[in-house]
């Protein structure tokens, strides 16, 4: 009886749960660091059935832009995927669970995103652009493999709520200054 009331219990919680909380500042530049200058929806992912038991993917791209001395990430829409039934769930507890790995990946988004208004912020005339943009990649994939290992991959919820809070707390932070 306990584990059908506990299962009861789990199953109330993701219909009824919290939506995630995260928002997109944008930047008073006329030049984004980041596209979209918003957050990427599911439209934005190419539905593609995978072999593994991963959901989604997130791919970014870094670019230089030497005339603007400033760097740019971009959402890869090519590389970034979504399984089809994650992606428009029809069963509540799926579109919970969908909006939950979405908000995950929104996430490793805004952390590539962070680091690169960062970098941005601290370029100076005697920096190489070129070597700037090859250390905010190392630092980007390092903090969004650290996610994932810290949050497993979003399933542990609380260690996501964690990063979900550090991460707009920082964006909004550096949202303010640019």
């Amino acid at each position: 009886m306990a584990p059908k009331l506990s299962l009861i219990l789990v199953l109330c919680w993701l219909i009824t749960g919290c939506a995630p909380s995260l928002y997109w500042i944008h930047e008073s530049s006329s030049i984004p660091s980041c596209q979209p200058d918003r957050l990427p929806q599911w439209s934005d992912f190419m539905p593609r059935v995978s072999k593994d038991q991963r959901g989604a993917e997130t791919a970014i791209r870094f670019l230089v832009h030497p005339s603007e001395r400033m760097l740019r990430m971009a959402f890869d829409r090519e590389h970034s995927w979504v399984k089809p039934d994650l992606a428009e769930p029809e069963n509540p507890i799926f579109r919970r669970l969908s909006e939950q790995l979405l908000a995950h990946e929104q996430v490793h988004f805004l952390i590539s995103c962070l680091v690169v208004r960062q970098a941005n912020m601290s370029l100076t005339e005697q920096d190489d652009l070129f070597e700037i943009l090859e250390l905010t990649k190392l630092i980007a994939q390092r903090l969004n493999l650290q996610y994932d290992a810290a949050t497993n991959h979003g399933l542990n919820w609380d260690a996501q709520q964690l990063w979900e809070t550090e991460v707009m707390r920082q964006f909004q932070k550096f949202g303010d200054q640019s």
